[in-house]
């Protein structure tokens, strides 16, 4: 009995020297390994200072978030289109273009975007108002603001991915290198879209608020430690390493599906693809108001791509099956890159061709370009080579 009890220390030490040895490796994974790699997958407070969130809230756009406000020369505020060098005055557009950083053409020069290829080929200026790490809802918003676009076309593109954004208030969550991303979004109430705008808090409101996010951030479809969003990075990391292999982004991962997947399905508690659908069809309701012919374009992936080529099968297809129900014009590029291009070939289009990512390079814009022209033409948008304006 005596022998017993003398042991029994040892297995506590030994229990307790286990149990360091995981943590310790837990903490060295997920902070060497895991962290680097997929800085997507977890959360952390940010740290900001006075001085930098007080210059985030004086130059933040009060309704899109980003980029900061910009005034013209009388104060009044203006939207502004990236440069176009094939017609490099602003105004007098016959085309615009609203989304994310595939519409604006991440990655190459300003005359290597699609928009400016356009130009050329339509002869009369495109205006790109495209900006990156948009939702469909900031793009859609940013059109229904710049009411000095003239264009008689306006384009609303899509990158799968947005549907995620669609659903999220606070980029932070999605991309932990946006600190200062605070965004609007829609709701559905009443099977209407309500806009949720973005709150107005000071700095130690701010801090409190990333510091307690299921107390501040309502209708947040990515809340940390939720069902969808990152984990929250704390102590005992062997518990955080726990919980990472069991959420929806690491699982979709290990099992090589892309986060947004899932976001498409008609029944998903979100409501991601009704609010994506009803988003695209006030875009183009606010385009015919103002006179204007409007759709939506939709981009692919380079997994969403190859899916596409060796199944037929497309992630996106709910959403252009809404799209066609409701009568609204889309045009959907998988089908269009797919008559171009064999599937190893997409990655040769993009800016980092050796691990197939990144956005469009010269070769993807011109591509894009062309095929938008196309079905420019052939909706009768414009004649082959001549301008909307003198097409209409």
């Amino acid at each position: 009995m005596r022998a017993a009890k003398s042991i029994i220390p040892y297995y506590v030490v030994a229990a307790i020297f286990a149990g360091l040895v995981i943590e310790l490796t837990a903490y060295l994974a997920v902070h060497f390994v895991l962290l680097p790699r997929e800085p997507a997958f977890f959360f952390r407070s940010p740290s900001i200072t006075a001085a930098e969130f007080d210059r985030y809230m004086n130059i933040r756009d009060s309704l899109l978030g980003w980029p900061a406000k910009r005034t013209d020369e009388k104060g009044v505020e203006v939207i502004e289109s990236r440069p176009i060098p094939a017609y490099p005055t602003s105004g007098n557009e016959c085309v615009s273009l609203y989304g994310d950083s595939f519409t604006y053409g991440d990655e190459v020069e300003h005359s290597e975007a699609w928009s400016n290829v356009l130009s050329l080929q339509v002869r009369c200026r495109v205006g790109n108002y495209g900006i990156g790490g948009y939702g469909t809802d900031q793009a859609y918003l940013r059109f229904v603001k710049n009411t000095r676009d003239s264009a008689r076309v306006a384009i609303l593109g899509i990158f799968p991915e947005n549907v995620l954004r669609n659903v999220n208030r606070y980029r932070y969550f999605l991309d932990a290198r946006t600190t200062f991303s605070l965004k609007p979004r829609f709701i559905l109430e009443k099977d209407q879209l309500k806009l949720v705008e973005m709150p107005t808090w000071s700095q130690e409101e701010f801090l409190l608020a990333t510091q307690a996010p299921e107390k501040a951030f309502e209708f947040e479809a990515f809340l940390p430690d939720s069902e969808f969003g990152p984990v929250s990075l704390s102590f005992p990391y062997s518990w955080t390493a726990i919980k990472l292999f069991l959420s929806e982004r690491a699982r979709s991962a290990m099992l090589g599906h892309t986060s947004w997947e899932v976001f498409y399905r008609a029944d998903h508690p979100t409501h991601a693809l009704r609010i994506t659908t009803e988003i695209a069809e006030q875009f183009v309701k606010t385009g015919q108001s103002r006179g204007k012919s409007a759709f939506v374009l939709i981009y692919p992936t380079a997994r969403s791509f190859k899916q596409f080529k060796e199944t037929r099968e497309l992630v996106t297809r709910p959403l252009i099956e809404d799209l066609e129900r409701r009568r609204i014009p889309s045009l959907d590029l998988h089908e269009e890159f797919g008559k171009r291009v064999e599937k190893q070939g997409f990655c040769d289009l993009l800016t980092q061709p050796a691990i197939c990512a990144g956005h469009f390079n010269l070769k993807g814009n011109v591509m894009v370009s062309e095929i938008v022209h196309e079905y420019l033409v052939r909706m009768k948008l414009l004649e082959a080579g001549a301008s909307p304006a003198a097409a209409m």
